[in-house]
């Protein structure tokens, strides 16, 4: 039934077209017109992003699974157009089918590969009156299809109301000239490039939270941001429940004031005072709940946006301390670690708008297991994009005890086409600290460090305001670390062929 109609909707949503202009980061670009799109560099304010007022001027803001925030033209079959409504009140609904496999075993006690087809169905209702907001999102994500895969709270999530808060809001608080927005109730949120904090959009499920997030400031020009908050755990099949034994307070500052140098500046405090129900990385992107945490990490950004023509970079450096524990349930250790990011890039002017940007990622890891002391870094409630790895079930590198230089290269070949090609060299940061995504270890550390490299490639194409394809190929080539724990009897050890992940999603968005 559900493909039948995926069907008809294909059909139909294929006779309309759009010209996808790819966009820099945070581009001071007109607004685009009615057949364009546009890329940002993060989820666009409501002064850049029209949901409200007359229906001949709005645009449709989403997010593609790399992350990026794409802006698409309305058409006839969005529901505000659809259904007419008033300028206060925007709906709409998002549609995601998508089939992902792995050909071999790279997790621990893994003796097959993997495959899942899953459904997620995103409907949003929000409404606003000055100086009144109210959001509710409704999420259904559900797997159809497994094989030889563990179903987590990130593919599956039955019936849940992931955002209802309500909003006060202006546009000039204080006299400031500035606008100020205060949320309560659940809801996501994202900080920065979303390593630490993020909504994820490959992963079926996002993260949530019940609590407050003060707002002030345009975020194209500085932005102050604070929140105090607790995270929602998914219970996949009933009803959410709020982890009421974790806090999570923030504080952040954005500037974007000056071209060549935008500068964030953070600090995040995350307090555990009882053990909560243990998870473990192999299960969920966040690895955090279950190790009784008092960690406080601060950190910034330094970074140039992408623009043709030009170069472009990025720094940032967290560095975390207090107490957490190796494994869930385990002693709260005192902690210092830290996670740096560097990146420097540069986009041609030309036709194609080709790009080539070198990366590197560094998160520290644990140097000794045994001596009461954890130098492992926490990515908390982060995400990962198309330049580090794609999670969904495969999600097999984290923030965490890794050590990754790399490239990204990208292509642009027609207007509603994307190409990108990224190559990860992938070593731990310490011989004798867990291999987080795979939940392996080696204690003696005689296994090595050296995890590989993989070779990604994705395609994304916008084929009309209403229908979006995208399909990735990514191959494994297993390091020594893989034969190293075979030979050595390390129990649960996948075996050391290469792998490969491929993935083809189907978005239709009304």
């Amino acid at each position: 039934m559900v493909l039948r109609y995926l069907l008809r909707f294909l059909l139909l949503c294929s006779t309309l077209t759009v010209q996808a202009a790819w966009a820099e980061e945070n581009s001071p670009a007109n607004p685009p017109s009615e057949n364009s799109a546009r890329i940002l560099e993060s989820s666009p304010s409501e002064e850049e992003s029209p949901r409200f007022g007359p229906l001949v001027q709005r645009l449709h803001d989403i997010v593609m699974s790399d992350g990026s925030p794409v802006r698409l033209p309305q058409s006839q079959f969005h529901l505000d157009q659809a259904l007419h409504v008033p300028d206060w009140l925007h709906l709409s609904v998002d549609f995601r089918t998508r089939y992902e496999s792995y050909s071999q075993p790279v997790k621990k006690n893994e003796t097959t590969g993997g495959a899942q087809f899953s459904e997620r169905t995103d409907v949003n209702m929000e409404m606003r009156y000055k100086p009144f907001k109210f959001h509710a999102e409704f999420l259904d994500a559900r797997p159809l299809y497994n094989y030889g895969v563990i179903v987590s709270g990130n593919m599956e999530n039955r019936n849940d109301m992931l955002q209802l808060y309500g909003s006060l809001w202006s546009d000039n608080f204080l006299g400031s000239g500035q606008p100020t927005e205060l949320q309560i109730g659940k809801f996501t949120q994202a900080f920065g490039k979303s390593r630490l904090i993020a909504r994820s959009f490959y992963s079926n499920v996002p993260y949530s939270f019940v609590g407050a997030h003060w707002s002030w400031g345009k975020a194209t020009d500085w932005q102050v941001r604070a929140f105090a908050m607790r995270p929602v755990k998914n219970q996949q099949t009933s009803p959410d429940t709020l982890d009421s034994h974790t806090n999570f307070f923030g504080l952040s500052y954005l500037n974007q004031r000056r071209p060549w140098l935008h500068t964030e500046l953070y600090t995040f405090t995350l307090t555990q005072t009882a053990e909560g129900q243990g998870i473990n990385g192999r299960s969920q992107e966040q690895i955090t709940t279950g190790r009784r945490p008092h960690l406080t990490t601060m950190g910034f950004r330094l970074f140039q946006p992408e623009a043709a023509g030009a170069f472009d970079y990025e720094i940032e450096s967290a560095y975390q301390f207090g107490q957490s524990a190796l494994q869930p349930g385990g002693p709260p250790l005192t902690t210092f670690s830290f996670f740096q990011h560097g990146e420097f890039g540069y986009t041609f002017n030309v036709r194609w708008k080709p790009a080539i940007r070198l990366e590197y990622d560094y998160a520290s890891g644990d140097k000794n297991p045994n001596d009461n002391q954890n130098g492992r870094f926490d990515p908390l409630f982060g995400t990962y994009g198309f330049s580090f790895t794609p999670t969904g079930i495969w999600g097999l590198f984290k923030r965490s005890n890794i050590n990754s230089p790399g490239y990204v290269l990208s292509v642009q070949p027609v207007n509603n086409l994307r190409a990108s090609f990224k190559q990860r060299f992938w070593f731990l940061a310490q011989a004798k600290d867990e291999f987080q995504g795979a939940d392996l270890q080696d204690q003696t550390g005689q296994a090595g460090t050296s995890l590989g490299s993989d070779l990604d490639t994705r395609l994304a194409w916008t084929a009309g305001p209403n229908l979006i394809v995208e399909g990735g190929w990514l191959y494994l080539i297993k390091g020594s670390y893989y034969s190293n724990l075979l030979s050595q009897g390390v129990a649960g050890s996948p075996n050391d062929k290469n792998a490969s992940y491929m993935f083809l999603s189907v978005r239709l968005i009304f």
